[in-house]
């Protein structure tokens, strides 16, 4: 049962990963005055940059950091619960693999 929700959060980080990729992507896009940040996305990452940004100051002048450290936070998050149960390594590379 543990191991179960050990493995849906690391899936989840996973996917909040990819997803903060994407965004950060498509924002660069919108530096070429092009909007095409989909609503999905900005529902899913704003209130996670908001709780990050409650909490850290990550703006240094036009450069929000905000992505950076949430990306860092998830890295971290994954490897203390691979640190803390080796076996999950196990599961997720047979996951992988099929």
């Amino acid at each position: 049962m543990l191991e179960t929700l050990l493995i849906a959060i690391i899936i989840f980080c996973e996917i909040l990963f990819y997803i903060i990729f994407i965004d950060v992507i498509l924002s660069w896009i919108s530096l070429m005055w092009l909007n095409l940040r989909p609503k999905f996305i900005a529902d899913i990452i704003d209130p996670i940059y908001a709780f990050v940004k409650k909490y850290i100051p990550t703006s240094f002048w036009p450069l929000d950091f905000t992505p950076i450290v949430i990306i860092i936070i998830l890295i971290f998050l994954k490897g203390l619960i691979i640190t803390l149960n080796p076996w999950i390594q196990t599961v997720l590379n047979k996951l992988i693999s099929n």
